[in-house]
């Protein structure tokens, strides 16, 4: 498959598909291997993969920092940012070090009846990093529309090239994560690391709730460590997002058995 081909050869050191294997629920209850999926549907309702059965995985994971310097964080949706390394920008910003989220979509589809529901989330975001950091972050957005993110890769690709300076360290998604969002914005994003020579660290989202834990230990877990007071700062800025956690009349994309994946004392990369 090409899309598979272009990053596994942009980056060596990823392991092919076929070595970690993501499967979710269709509304079918059919599974589907969600690379080649249609329509990808999550239903937050499953409980997922047992937390205990990561922890097994990563206990052995080696500690890993970025190296000193600036950070672009690459997000295909406002949360993605803070789930997977809120903790990262809390202590980076922390220690006067320049964070940048280029914030590919504003999540518009995830309620696609509800209105104004891009203003919501991109509202939900600026308070969460607020709560966060107590200096500021800067969100560049760049507006592509949730769902589309492959399409628009050469905006993608002229955004980081835009965005970034030597010396920056890349935070992307993982490219096999199995949302089409996660999965095109990690492939690009590794593409260009490459290009540019920079370093890229990918972290996972619904890896954690459907991913087979024994299937992936030979991949270049690492963990990012997280001090007691970055752990209650990441804790307090995802409760910020109420439309995925607590919506009104609504299941939600969030619930507590997924926050759990999240609420490690480290944050998970593949290196």
């Amino acid at each position: 498959m090409a899309g598979r081909g272009g990053c596994a050869e942009s980056c060596p050191n990823l392991l092919m598909h076929q070595d970690c294997p993501l499967m979710l629920q269709d509304r079918t209850t059919k599974r589907t291997n969600v690379n080649t999926a249609a329509d990808v549907w999550i239903d937050p309702s499953i409980r997922g993969t047992d937390e205990s059965r990561w922890q097994r995985v990563l206990a052995e994971a080696p500690l890993w920092s970025p190296a000193d310097g600036p950070l672009l964080i690459v997000s295909p949706h406002p949360d993605n940012e803070v789930l997977a390394a809120g903790g990262l920008i809390h202590m980076w910003r922390q220690w006067e070090r320049r964070v940048t989220i280029l914030s590919l979509t504003d999540g518009e589809a995830g309620y696609p009846h509800q209105r104004q529901m891009a203003r919501m989330r991109r509202e939900e975001l600026k308070e969460a990093l607020q709560v966060l950091c107590r200096s500021p972050v800067l969100v560049v957005r760049i507006g592509i529309p949730e769902g589309r993110i492959a399409e628009c890769a050469s905006k993608l690709r002229a955004a980081i090239v835009s965005l970034v300076v030597p010396g920056t360290t890349i935070i992307a998604p993982y490219e096999y994560d199995g949302h089409p969002d996660h999965d095109a914005a990690g492939r690009v994003t590794c593409e260009m690391a490459r290009t540019l020579g920079l370093p890229v660290a990918r972290y996972p989202i619904w890896t954690w709730h459907q991913g087979n834990p024994l299937a992936m230990t030979r991949l270049s877990w690492r963990r990012f460590s997280l001090s007691e007071e970055a752990q209650a700062a990441k804790a307090d800025a995802l409760r910020c997002f109420a439309s995925q956690m607590s919506p009104y009349k609504r299941a939600p994309i969030f619930p507590e058995h997924i926050i759990r994946y999240f609420a490690r004392p480290y944050e998970t990369f593949l290196v």
